[in-house]
């Protein structure tokens, strides 16, 4: 009996467990639709988006749905929606381009869904210009998904700045006086999330001067920065900003005679094999230096 028992109970455990694995499918592959629409969604507000067309955008909301910006006061109705990104789009110079980063994606319930995205606003250029966080909330009405409520707050550009941006660095470069020249070179690391330099300074023919440098992300303050450290025991730091081709370095360090030094230097990127350095707002222990003239630095060889 006992055994009979058992075959019964292992038999109706079988059974129930593929009712549920079967339940389980049928709710994925449901899922899987839902998820499918509102992708669409995603894609037919990004159109939207891109010819400007603040109805097309706020048809996708609910008659009632709210959007609020920076925990603000709320922009509450399809209407007073659409009058927003009208209002937008007559402020947006130029052609930037919408950029969506999925993050997640949840079903509380049956007919609810919790998305939330990362937004980039790039220039053509492709530099980020704005970007946000967006938490939405999508309900389904008459079997379509709309947006019901929307919160987002603005993020710091400087979180997408990317060591990427630099490589065109990556190579050897060469530039020459009458007196001097100079050859420097910049290589990924093994793991590609450092670029390393060196360079050499000749003076007829001789090595007169050397260094090292390393640039990397600051993940923690979301900018580049690099360190320096000359042959002579001269050192110091930047921190690398970006204006479209032009990357001014902001730098402080220590002469090997233990003087502080201040300045900037502008890389400007030309093309491929070209770009051109300047140094600027110098100032030695707080006695201002006079500006250098941009140099034109050309590539000698690609680099990996």
């Amino acid at each position: 009996m006992n055994r009979l028992r058992i075959f019964v109970l292992a038999g109706l455990v079988v059974l129930l467990g593929l009712g549920w694995m079967e339940a389980q499918d049928k709710t994925a592959a449901k899922r899987d639709a839902d998820k499918l629409a509102i992708d669409q969604l995603a894609k037919e507000l990004m159109q939207a988006f891109e010819k400007r067309d603040a109805a097309a955008v706020a048809a996708h909301w609910t008659a009632e749905g709210e959007f609020i910006r920076n925990d603000g006061e709320p922009i509450r109705g399809r209407a007073e929606i659409q009058k927003a990104y009208a209002d937008y789009f007559k402020q947006l110079a130029g052609k930037p381009k919408l950029e969506v980063q999925k993050d997640g994606l949840r079903f509380p319930s049956q007919d609810t869904a919790v998305a939330e995205v990362t937004l980039r606003l790039k220039d053509e250029e492709g530099e980020v210009i704005a970007s946000s966080w967006r938490n939405m909330l999508l309900v389904r009405e008459g079997g379509q998904w709309k947006i019901a409520i929307v919160r987002e707050w603005d993020r710091a550009v400087g979180q997408d700045v990317s060591l990427k941006q630099l490589e065109w660095l990556i190579g050897s470069w060469h530039v020459a006086s009458k007196d001097r020249e100079v050859t420097t070179t910049y290589e990924w690391d093994e793991h590609k999330v450092f670029i390393r330099g060196k360079f050499t300074a000749k003076e007829a023919g001789k090595v007169v001067e050397s260094g090292t440098q390393m640039i990397g992300k600051d993940n923690l303050d979301g900018v580049i920065r690099s360190w320096v450290f000359q042959s002579d025991g001269g050192f110091g730091g930047g921190v690398w900003t970006r204006d479209g081709k032009k990357w001014t370095v902001d730098v402080h360090g220590v002469t090997p005679d233990g003087k502080e030094l201040t300045g900037s230097s502008v890389y400007v990127h030309v093309d491929a094999n070209t770009y051109t350095w300047q140094a600027v707002n110098r100032t030695l222990d707080g006695e201002p230096l006079p500006d250098t003239q941009p140099i034109k630095v050309t590539k000698l060889k690609a680099g990996k």
